[in-house]
């Protein structure tokens, strides 16, 4: 049985730097995330409803037979190529033609399906910026645990595009959680906030990790959602050099959290994280 302690010292000074970059900064870099770069170069073309197809395809994202990268990259272009009239018939068309999503690809469908009832308040939560309620509606038309990583990270996608298309600018709830995957269990591990011996470990102890990061969250001012693309970054060799040129003057905090990483362990990516 896996025992789950938090080290509180190490929260408070992961906190402390993530409070000296601060939110404005944080945000400013999810525009370097490819998952940000896709869901703009669909906005642009679709509107809205590229926002809406984030959102919906997000929740097929698991168990992948390619990187994230190029799951985003292949979706972007078909909807842009396709242009659908009917946002939820291209989503579907692309996850029944798309090798990245064979894997339970009728289940995916499913999920999809599931949510396209309730397409005219999603529309409404993204362009109104709601995305709180729209958390809410994700996981109850999923009948799906509020804290999963999926449910959490079509609201980042929804987010993404409303983003790009300047409905709204300002960070998320706080209330969301983390989108707690082996990537974000690696970090956490490495940052040294559990005592436990590997990331399954971390995966084990999730309501605890939640925690954490809600109180880190809390303490630092930025919204556990939006600390994900930053651990991602400090994994990711190409997105960190980008966001190392975008930080200007609070560069040495950035490569600080670097410093922590690498110190406690492995950072090497993974083709099957959703990034």
């Amino acid at each position: 049985m896996t025992t789950c302690l938090r080290d509180r010292g190490r929260e408070e000074y992961v906190a402390r730097l993530l409070r000296e970059l601060g939110v404005e900064v944080v945000l400013e870099l999810e525009e370097v995330d490819p998952q940000f770069e896709a869901a703009a170069s669909l906005c642009r073309v679709l509107g809205l409803d590229g926002a809406v197809a984030t959102y919906l395809v997000a929740v097929a994202t698991y168990q992948l037979k390619c990187s994230g990268e190029v799951f985003w990259s292949r979706f972007s272009e078909y909807m842009r190529r396709v242009v659908p009239d009917k946002v939820v018939e291209g989503v579907v068309g692309f996850i029944l033609g798309d090798e990245c999503s064979s894997i339970q690809r009728q289940v995916k469908v499913g999920r999809v399906l599931k949510l396209s009832r309730y397409i005219g308040d999603v529309r409404y939560f993204i362009s109104s910026c709601n995305f709180l309620e729209l958390w809410k509606l994700t996981y109850r038309a999923l009948n799906a645990d509020a804290n999963s990583k999926t449910v959490v990270f079509a609201v980042k996608m929804g987010y993404y595009g409303a983003r790009a298309l300047n409905i709204c600018g300002g960070p998320l709830p706080s209330e969301i959680p983390i989108p707690l995957d082996r990537r974000v269990a690696r970090a956490t591990l490495n940052l040294g906030l559990l005592t436990v011996g590997s990331p399954e470990d971390v995966m084990r102890c999730r309501d605890v990790v939640l925690e954490s990061w809600r109180d880190i969250g809390r303490s630092s001012g930025i919204p556990p959602i939006h600390i994900d693309l930053l651990l991602w970054a400090l994994q990711n060799p190409n997105t960190l050099a980008k966001a190392l040129r975008r930080v200007g003057r609070r560069e040495e905090v950035l490569k600080a959290l670097l410093k922590l990483v690498k110190q406690y362990g492995n950072t090497e990516d993974s083709s099957e994280e959703v990034h």
